[in-house]
């Protein structure tokens, strides 16, 4: 117990909700003034997503404020990091995105979604002025989803990185991002590795059982999706 009568394990549980909070409504903010300064020149899809994302972080505050079992269910995997990627280039970062749609994943789409934009921040923050790349694979029944940038890469790259309070020797920030990132990922059958990006960088893997729910046609096994950058 510590100075105020709370329990330490209160104490992490209350520094991780005012965390993912904390990301939830910067996620919103930045949504938000994106449709305000770049709405006439966004195309209209786009600000369907963007209005999409913010419907989805509110979402998530809600359940948060709200605790219920989390729903997991079959999802366009390009379509539910769409807002991420969006929300990011808004910020000034280049985020090349050869996710093709048709690549349909299990999980909690919020949930996935609030972890891709956490690595796309963390590369914003750690990597700039780096372009982050986005891209899939499927093998093995499996679909994983790799964000890699091109910045100095990240000291003692490992599992350590996702304990938490775990973070590199200049970061000044919590060290929960990881944590709870890889955290939402193991609460739906998935996972969050990281490791150095070929030429430099970092380069972290999101992997999800894969679901044939909306394909057209199965891969075959170990193929990978053809490069479509938008």
């Amino acid at each position: 117990m510590d100075r105020t009568g709370v329990c330490g394990n209160g104490t992490d549980e209350l520094l991780e909700r005012d965390h993912e909070l904390r990301a939830s409504m910067f996620g919103i903010e930045a949504a938000a003034l994106a449709l305000n300064e770049q709405r006439d020149r966004m195309p209209s899809s786009d600000v369907d997503q963007l209005v999409l994302a913010i419907a989805s972080e509110a979402r998530r505050l809600r359940l948060m404020l709200e605790p219920r079992a989390k729903e997991l269910t079959s999802f366009d995997l390009a379509e539910a990091i769409r807002p991420a990627i969006l929300i990011t280039r808004s910020l000034g970062v280049v985020v090349h995105d050869a996710v093709p749609t048709g690549m349909w994943v299990q999980g909690c789409r919020d949930d996935v979604a609030e972890v891709v934009f956490a690595l796309l921040d963390n590369a914003r923050v750690h990597a700039a002025p780096s372009a982050v790349d986005v891209r899939a694979t499927l093998r093995d029944g499996m679909t994983t989803l790799c964000v890699e940038d091109r910045g100095p890469g990240i000291t003692g790259i490992g599992q350590p990185m996702f304990k938490r309070g775990g973070r590199g020797p200049q970061s000044s920030g919590s060290g929960l991002g990881l944590f709870i990132a890889r955290r939402l990922m193991i609460g739906q059958a998935g996972s969050l590795t990281v490791d150095g990006r070929p030429g430099g960088g970092t380069s972290f893997a999101v992997s999800l059982p894969s679901s044939l729910f909306g394909l057209s046609e199965r891969l075959p096994r170990g193929a990978r999706q053809p490069a479509v950058v938008r």
